[in-house]
Formats: C-alpha cells, sequence, structure tokens
C-alpha cells in the first residue's frame, strides 16, 4: 500500500518562547531504569514503562495519532514524558508538534489526507530537553558509578563456587574471569554491577545460557555448553545489557549512537519472545581441524594422533598437567602463529613454508609458559573451532583464598 506523505514543520514551532520553556536545571527524578506507572500523555490510561513500552507507543499512535521520533535514543522516557505532560496539558498538540499528512488510517485502511503528529528533535524545544536529558543521565550515571567504585561493603556468594567474597566489587569481577573465564568487559567500564551480576546469576539458576539464552535441562549441561562454545560472556548484540557499560552512555551524550524511526515498531506486530529448550548433546558435531595443517577429521582422537605423528606434537602429554583454561590458550596460541606465518617456539617467520622450519629446526613444541599464558589467548582465531569443543577439563580449578570464605 502506497502513501502520499507531507511533512509540514510550521515556522512557529522555532519561536523561542518554546526554548525558554525547558526549565534547564530542574533536576529529574527518575532517571532510573526501574518500571513505573506512567498515565498516558493525552487521557486517563494508565502504563507500566519501560515493561510496556511497544503498548503504549502503539496506544499513542492508534488512539492519538502521536508519533514519537527515535523513542530508543531518549536517555530517559519517563522524564521526557512527565515534561510534555505538562505541556499537552496547557495547549494542543498542533502547538508544539509538526503535522503528518498519510493516506491511511492507523489500522491501514486506505483514506485521504489523514493527520498525524510527530514530536520528535526536528523541533527545537523537544531537541533541547533530550540533551539535556543526556546530560542530566550522563552525571547520574557516573555518579553511581564513582558510588560503586568507592564503596568496600560489598558482599557476594560466587555464583559458580563455594566462595564469599567482602571488599570491592572489582574483586569479585576479577575471580569470575579469572577462575571461571566469565568475561563481563573491563570493570572500569561497568556499571549497576549488582543488576548485572543479579541477571546473569538469575540466568544461570534458570539454566539459561548467559550468552545464546537457550534452556537447558540441567547445570551439567548448562556448564558444558557454556564452556564447549565459549558462551561464558555477554553478547554485544544483545542491546538489553546496554545499560550496564559506560562506553554507551559516552557515546550518546556524543551523538555518536545512530537509531531508526519509530514508525517499524508501531506497526509491528507484538509477538512473544519464545525461549526453546535445547540438548546440548543433540548439536552436530563439526570435523576437527589439525592445529598445523588442512587435515580433518570428525574424532578429535584421530585429529590428536595426527598431530603426535606426522608433526611430532603430543597435545595430550605436552598439556597433561595444565587446566581446561590453559590448554584453550595452547590452541589459540598455535592457530595464530601458524595462521600469521610464525613458529610457535621461537617466533621466527617464513614466507615459504613455516611447517618445514619448524620440522627441520624440531620446534614443534611449546615455549616457555609466560609466551602463551596470555588473556588475549582465551579467544579463539577460528570461529566455532571443533578443536576447542572437545578439550576436555584436565583438574580442577584453583581458587584465591586470601580474599575469600568458603560456605559453611
Amino acid at each position: 500500500m502506497s502513501a502520499a506523505r507531507s511533512f509540514h514543520c510550521n515556522a512557529e514551532k522555532t519561536k523561542s518562547s518554546h526554548l525558554q520553556a525547558i526549565e534547564y536545571y530542574t533536576p529529574f527524578d527518575q532517571l532510573d531504569d526501574e518500571p513505573c506507572a506512567m498515565r498516558c500523555l493525552l487521557c486517563t490510561k494508565i502504563y507500566t514503562l519501560p515493561t510496556n513500552e511497544k503498548t503504549f507507543l502503539s496506544h499513542l499512535f492508534e488512539e492519538h495519532r502521536l508519533i514519537i521520533g527515535d523513542v530508543q535514543r531518549i536517555p530517559s522516557l519517563k522524564c521526557y514524558l512527565k515534561y510534555w505532560g505538562v505541556k499537552f496539558s496547557e495547549a494542543s498538540l498542533n502547538t508544539f508538534c509538526s503535522t503528518l499528512s498519510m493516506d491511511c488510517t492507523p489500522d491501514g485502511k486506505p483514506s485521504k489526507n489523514e493527520c498525524y503528529f510527530l514530536l520528535s528533535d526536528c523541533l527545537p524545544e523537544d531537541k533541547a530537553l533530550r540533551m539535556e536529558l543526556q546530560r542530566a543521565k550522563l552525571e547520574w550515571v557516573l555518579a553511581q558509578q564513582t558510588k560503586e567504585r568507592a564503596d568496600m561493603n560489598f558482599k557476594r556468594g560466587c555464583m559458580f563456587c563455594r566462595l564469599i567474597f567482602s571488599g570491592s566489587r572489582a574483586t569479585y569481577l576479577k575471580h569470575l574471569s579469572q577462575q571461571h573465564n566469565i568475561r563481563l568487559g573491563k570493570p572500569e567500564n561497568l556499571v549497576f554491577v549488582d543488576q548485572l551480576l543479579d541477571r546473569i546469576e538469575n540466568n544461570i539458576e534458570n539454566l539459561i545460557c548467559v550468552y545464546c539464552r537457550k534452556v537447558f535441562k540441567d547445570r551439567t549441561v548448562l556448564k558444558e555448553h557454556m564452556r564447549k562454545k565459549l558462551h561464558k560472556r555477554i553478547n554485544r548484540n544483545d542491546e538489553s545489557y546496554d545499560r550496564f557499560y559506560m562506553s554507551n552512555y559516552l557515546k550518546q551524550a556524543a551523538g555518536d549512537s545512530t537509531g531508526t524511526n519509530n514508525l517499524s515498531t508501531i506497526s509491528s506486530d507484538n509477538s512473544d519472545n519464545e525461549e526453546n529448550t535445547w540438548s546440548d548433546w543433540n548439536d552436530e558435531i563439526s570435523d576437527v581441524n589439525c592445529l598445523f595443517c588442512d587435515y580433518l577429521d570428525k574424532h578429535f582422537a584421530s585429529v590428536i594422533q595426527h598431530m603426535k605423528h606426522v608433526h611430532a606434537f603430543d597435545f595430550e602429554d605436552l598439556t597433561r598437567t595444565l587446566n581446561f583454561y590453559q590448554r584453550v590458550k595452547i590452541v589459540n596460541y598455535v592457530r595464530r602463529q601458524i595462521h600469521t606465518g610464525h613458529c610457535i617456539f621461537c617466533d621466527a617467520t617464513s614466507a615459504d613454508n613455516i611447517l618445514k622450519h619448524m620440522r627441520e629446526a624440531q620446534h614443534f613444541k611449546l615455549p616457555e609458559k609466560r609466551i602463551w599464558d596470555q588473556p588475549e589467548y582465551y579467544f579463539p582465531v577460528i570461529e566455532n573451532d571443533s578443536f576447542l569443543c572437545s578439550i576436555e577439563v584436565n583438574s580442577d580449578e584453583e581458587c584465591d583464598e586470601q580474599t575469600v570464605k568458603r560456605h559453611p
């Protein structure tokens, strides 16, 4: 269906009186993201925001023909709505909003010259409000982060082992990273840490993978899935985690973030985000690739034997005393060296054939531990590396007990 649209920005929208109406230095009292009951801007209906945000925006469009542009870029929708709620109680929508002429009704039926109202930052007053909200939100989040980093009264039990931590949040985060390989990002980039940890722990207790959100039948299968798939980290594409990272607030304040018009949100059908229950043991296993050449085999043991006999590299013997995470580092270290044409032992380069150099120099062996035992080698060189998925736990993880206590 085609709709002829015309956009009218009245000259009166730019009057300085609208800019002067902004109370720039009035503190905003609902900058947090906690659910709150909010009254509709134009009627008496009540909605819980941000929980029922889509339903609320659909109501504005269908009942009042009001569109709020780029909602996802508004730092605090609750404060934004409170401001415009007062304004709309004093004058009609025509006084503040731009008008849109469309050839359809809100339910999609053809109809000529249907009038809609657009509230967006093309209006000076709205733009000034959004900028002030960005400033206030950034200051509030920075204050919260400073408070968390200075707080030494933090106390929490580890969600994976029987240890209790007290003191700083950084110590707890370091434990998750070093002992359980849970990658949440740099502590200095985190904010609302307690809420982030609550969310992750809730997922674990409900047998939900932190990264892909698949549901598993028991804790053992979940742990194996997260270990094998390297899912002990936050999915950067999951926007629901954005609020826990300072960099997102800084980018928004600097105007670096991009957004799309809210029309697509309004017109889209509501759908439940159902989570499928998966059994990790039903995953199709890909062929395992040798660490040094193109040899492939669906059986991990065959690849291990191939490396032992063809390359004189006994992976099991060389890693017998190492734990799972150290084995992962070795695999990623070797992959990186071979991929970049460097000897895994002496770091020499060969434009022709690095494997020939390693064979002639008998360098199919590991260098000093300090070379490969680096945090950067936690991350796979090859996406969905089946070799990594096949590594078994070799020894129990050890915990630094200097700053922790065990549950009774």
